[in-house]
């Protein structure tokens, strides 16, 4: 249990043009160029006790949850994700 705080209290989530990484237990990365859908979950006001997360699903379907402290950086997933639902949108 105390490996996993480690790791819980130590992760980083970081966000680049071309992919979305979190260092953990496991590393997590997904391509930006990749991503069929995401969505960021969170609890307004609650933020402090449960973690908001990142859940994407890629064109291949593999799924990935990364786990978001840094409200600028929930901010820009944020973004991300309204702008791929408007991207894959039917016109």
């Amino acid at each position: 249990m105390l490996y996993t705080l480690v790791h819980i209290l130590t992760s980083q989530t970081s966000l680049s043009a071309l992919s979305i990484e979190q260092t953990w237990i496991w590393n997590k990365r997904i391509e930006i160029r990749d991503l069929a859908y995401a969505r960021l979950i969170r609890i307004k006001g609650l933020e402090w006790l449960i973690a908001p997360r990142f859940y994407t699903r890629s064109l291949a379907g593999k799924i990935m949850v990364v786990y978001v402290s840094s409200p600028s950086l929930w901010t820009e997933l944020e973004r991300l994700a309204n702008e791929l639902t408007e991207l894959r949108r039917p016109k």
